[in-house]
């Protein structure tokens, strides 16, 4: 069956339809982007089993997305970080910022964005590989990005002391809006991405990002 035709089934179903705020209700609930693992096991105890496969929920996702539209709502939800996320939608969010200036958290500093661009994109990378880049004692800064969750030990190297390797988390996508490493810009599309982007924090790390000095794709 297509995917035409089994939306079509699902929403001639009024069950469907009633579960549709329950999805809803469960993606907006969430601190962090829901998995759809999770949202499938906590189907599974309810009335709603049936909804709980994978593909019903992605499309039922599509047509949550679509009513919200269709009646002009300010946000949407988004695949990051591995699950599912209500975002606004880029036209409101300069009134978005607003609001939260006086409470936001301390923006990285553009010596964070170059060592977080660094580890991003040569990951498992060394503290000494990331200073050898830098030039410059880096640290402070290594600690500041594992206090905040952007990065994480992922062992040790088996180079002479054995450093640490580190690399990027799940709250790095969710950060700087990426649903996987795979979605970090390629190094030809940096330039396009400043050009385009130039104040915000998804163009910054891909300005940092030409410390790897390195005109290949990032190894991720």
């Amino acid at each position: 069956m297509s995917e035409a035709n089994l939306l079509s089934d699902m929403q001639d179903n009024k069950s469907f339809d009633e579960f549709l705020p329950v999805l809803e209700a469960l993606i907006f609930a969430s601190d962090e982007p829901l998995q759809i693992g999770v949202i499938s096991d906590i189907l599974q105890q309810s009335e709603f089993r049936e909804f709980a496969d994978a593909d019903t929920i992605a499309q039922a996702i599509l047509t949550i997305n679509s009513q919200l539209s269709e009646y002009r709502r300010p946000y949407t939800i988004i695949k990051i970080a591995g699950g599912y996320h209500f975002v606004t939608l880029n036209g409101y969010g300069m009134y978005v910022q607003r609001l939260l200036k006086s409470k936001s958290k301390k923006r990285i500093s553009q010596a964070a964005l170059e060592t977080l661009a660094i580890i991003a994109y040569k990951q498992p990378v060394t503290k000494p590989d990331i200073e050898s880049i830098r030039g410059v004692n880096s640290g402070d800064i290594v600690n500041s990005l594992l206090d905040r969750e952007l990065i994480t030990i992922l062992g040790r190297s088996e180079s002479l002391g054995r450093p640490l390797l580190y690399g990027t988390t799940s709250e790095f996508l969710r950060v700087f809006g990426l649903n996987a490493l795979e979605d970090l810009p390629k190094m030809k599309e940096i330039e396009e991405l400043i050009e385009l982007q130039p104040q915000s924090m998804a163009a910054e790390l891909s300005a940092a990002a030409l410390y790897t000095d390195d005109s290949s794709s990032p190894t991720l």
